[in-house]
């Protein structure tokens, strides 16, 4: 099983719609059972909360829900839970970098 973070600032817009999209690419395709799919935030303004309601309206125009979503906050664990952690825009794709995976990334990443 793969399994794929997607991680945005808040995790109530861009990071829940990557995940959403990606979620019903992969059921189309029949592939569900291959996946395991997530969004998470680097930080903790709105940790609980819902897709953003112009996200979550785009989403619905292409008949994908979000129903059940709360933004969560990006946690050491999922450096060793996701095979992928894929930034959605480029300061969270810094501070997944230099966070607390300083221990396990290249130095590359970090400098």
């Amino acid at each position: 099983m793969k399994k794929i973070l997607f991680i945005c600032l808040g995790n109530i817009c861009r990071s829940p719609m990557a995940e959403f999209v990606m979620k019903d690419l992969v059921k189309k395709a029949g592939l569900t059972s291959q996946f395991q799919i997530d969004s998470a935030a680097t930080s903790r303004e709105e940790i609980g909360n819902p897709v953003y309601p112009p996200a979550r309206r785009k989403l619905a125009e292409h008949g994908i829900s979000c129903e059940g979503h709360a933004a969560r906050q990006l946690t050491a664990r999922d450096y060793a839970k996701y095979d992928l952690l894929i930034g959605v825009w480029i300061r969270p794709t810094f501070v997944i970098c230099t966070a607390s995976a300083a221990a396990i990334l290249p130095k590359s990443c970090i400098s």
